[in-house]
């Protein structure tokens, strides 16, 4: 009998059952009682104290939003940055929120007024913002001190190393720790299956372009201090991109000099991913896939040569989505494992509310099938 496999499954849940714990005793000890005030530390590190129970929530990062949403916080949700409703839309009710505004261009007083009741008393509301993202919380901070009962807080929900404490710390303050246990076990037993599957197993090297690339000499890929390169590794791929940066420009030639076994291009849309074929979304992509193998050079690439270019929908390489796109780079790096990444999806997408998107693609061409 092989005893590994059996010992691999048995640690594997040892250390998810541990994990839990540690989890659950976290939330109690920052938590300190069931009742209130409650108070956080932000990824600021401004010390946050939550008076009362949370009535009203103003999420202004999408990101952000939809944690909420796996915490089952919808029906708090007054109103939305538009970053929320060009992001994440197809979130049930996102659409119909009243929007704030964009980035640096929040209406402030509206977020006063809303956060109001109908005889005039504020009730107590928090706007859930980022700290280094397009919404910062030194900006919306101060501007709106002068509003009573209303309780910024900054977290960066959209980088891969903050997904679990962001959870926990929102979890907290909505008195949804239960729920943040729950989630937070469901997702670290995903990316362990994940880890798993790959392990071992020689890492391609994989070039990442951003959707928002402008020209061959000016081509927008991710370096090694960004979320997006942590799980490219956490898929056992290599990124050829070794600069200690977030983001920064390269030429094709760069590309070329490097070839890469695998290239991925991220595409942003406002809904879940695209239609499946035949539809005007795989049109879109497959022009998207030919300019790629159109490039100069292009045919000397190893991922050209051996059909390995993707379109891959960018948000899920951020927030909780990251189990999402872990499992699809998995797939796609490695797609003799064992390993069924619209499973993964599926089941996430109902954390979210979110019924079955059998329809929906979010990589092209889906991995394992041709073009």
């Amino acid at each position: 009998m092989d005893m590994k496999p059996f010992h691999s499954i048995g640690i594997g849940r040892l250390l998810m059952a541990t994990f839990v714990i540690l989890a659950i005793c976290g939330i109690a000890i920052a938590a300190s009682s069931s009742g209130y005030p409650r108070t956080i530390v932000d990824d600021a590190g401004r010390q946050v104290t939550i008076q009362m129970p949370v009535e009203k929530i103003v999420p202004l990062d999408s990101c952000g939003a939809k944690m909420i949403y796996l915490l089952g916080a919808q029906d708090k949700i007054l109103a939305v940055g538009s970053d929320v409703i060009s992001r994440s839309g197809y979130l049930p009710g996102v659409k119909e929120r009243q929007s704030v505004g964009k980035w640096h261009e929040f209406d402030y007083e509206m977020i006063g007024e809303l956060a109001k009741d109908g005889d005039g008393a504020a009730a107590n509301t928090i706007v859930l913002c980022t700290v280094t993202g397009m919404d910062p919380v030194s900006e919306i901070a101060p501007a709106l001190e002068g509003f009573s009962d209303i309780t910024v807080i900054g977290l960066d929900t959209h980088k891969m190393e903050n997904v679990t404490s962001d959870l926990e710390r929102l979890g907290i303050v909505l008195e949804k720790e239960n729920q943040v246990v729950e989630n937070m076990a469901w997702y670290n037993q995903k990316i362990a299956q994940i880890e798993e599957a790959v392990a071992g197993r020689p890492a391609p090297r994989v070039y990442i372009e951003m959707g928002t690339s402008r020209g061959l000499g000016d081509l927008s890929t991710y370096g090694v201090t960004s979320s997006t390169n942590k799980l490219i590794k956490m898929a056992n791929g290599y990124d050829v991109c070794r600069e200690p940066k977030t983001f920064l420009k390269v030429a094709w030639e760069w590309v070329i000099d490097r070839n890469p076994e695998v290239i991925l291009k991220t595409g942003s849309v406002d809904t879940l991913g695209w239609s499946r074929r035949p539809s005007q979304d795989a049109t879109g992509l497959e022009k998207t896939r030919n300019e790629i193998f159109s490039r100069p050079g292009a045919d000397t690439v190893s991922a050209v040569k051996s059909d390995r270019v993707y379109i891959i929908w960018n948000s899920m390489l951020s927030g909780f989505d990251n189990v999402v796109g872990a499992a699809y780079l998995a797939k796609i790096f490695h797609p003799e494992i064992d390993l069924d990444p619209d499973e993964i999806s599926q089941e996430y997408m109902l954390r979210l509310g979110l019924d079955a998107q059998e329809d929906r693609v979010l990589v092209y061409p889906h991995p394992g099938i041709s073009a």
